[in-house]
């Protein structure tokens, strides 16, 4: 039984692996419910709405120019994916892992994605609109250019991060840890920053920042700040560990 069912799923990877090579876009033939692994696989304009990947493990695969629109990938391994101009659209990408992932120009309207890990992954101009990150890891994440129209990033740690010249208008930041996060010119009219922490952050530049709310937020004294704003030292600004002595 188990060899038979080994060479169903050969068959089945056999023509998407063809059509992605050829570079036309084709549907997937193996079945929507498919879930497992498939490491460093070659998904290139790919098929695949509404399938359920949730579990599987696709480091290192490639689903570039694919339609993943409204699938179930919930605590997927998708570390160091590529996956640019792919369209997730309404999927469910929460806890899956995304990290160091390469996700520029992709389509990310309205995902499901709370928890989840993009920490070192590429965002850039991808359409995030409506788009639920909230807990996310997007640690080192490069968002330039990103559309985020009401995206939710609430109690996001997003260290190091650079959403500069993105579109954040009405998005939702509440409670987000943004330290050395850069926002150089990235529009944030309509946004809300309540209670995040801007250690070390750069948002000098920011556009729109008049119309945002910042209640509770706070920063350290490296932040660089635009005209008008002013926000209060963090509790904990400039705090260092006590070091043990060497015994």
């Amino acid at each position: 039984m188990n060899r038979f069912l080994a060479i169903l799923v050969c068959l089945g990877l056999a023509a998407p692996l063809a059509a992605a090579q050829s570079g036309e876009t084709s549907r997937v033939t193996w079945q929507p419910s498919y879930s497992g692994s498939c490491q460093n696989c070659l998904l290139i304009r790919q098929h695949m709405p509404y399938w359920d990947l949730s579990g599987g493990f696709y480091d290192g695969a490639n689903f570039s120019y694919s339609t993943l629109q409204g699938a179930h990938a919930k605590g997927a391994l998708f570390t160091g994916v590529t996956a640019s101009h792919t369209d997730f659209s309404r999927a469910d990408l929460s806890n899956a892992n995304f990290a160091d992932a390469t996700l520029d120009h992709a389509r990310l309207i309205g995902v499901m994605a709370s928890g989840a890990d993009f920490s070192g992954a590429v965002l850039d101009r991808c359409d995030a609109r409506e788009a639920k990150f909230i807990g996310v890891n997007l640690t080192g994440a490069s968002a330039v250019h990103m559309l985020g129209f009401g995206t939710d990033f609430s109690a996001a740690i997003a260290t190091g991060a650079v959403f500069d010249y993105s579109t954040l208008r009405g998005a939702i930041f509440d409670g987000a840890l943004l330290s050395n996060t850069s926002f150089i010119e990235a529009d944030v009219g309509g946004a809300s920053f309540r209670g995040s922490r801007f250690h070390g952050a750069n948002l000098a530049r920011m556009i729109g920042y008049a119309d945002a709310d910042f209640t509770d937020a706070c920063r350290s004294s490296s932040t660089l700040l635009p005209p008008e704003l002013s926000l209060p030292l963090c509790p904990d600004a400039g705090f260092r560990p006590p070091q043990s002595e060497a015994p």
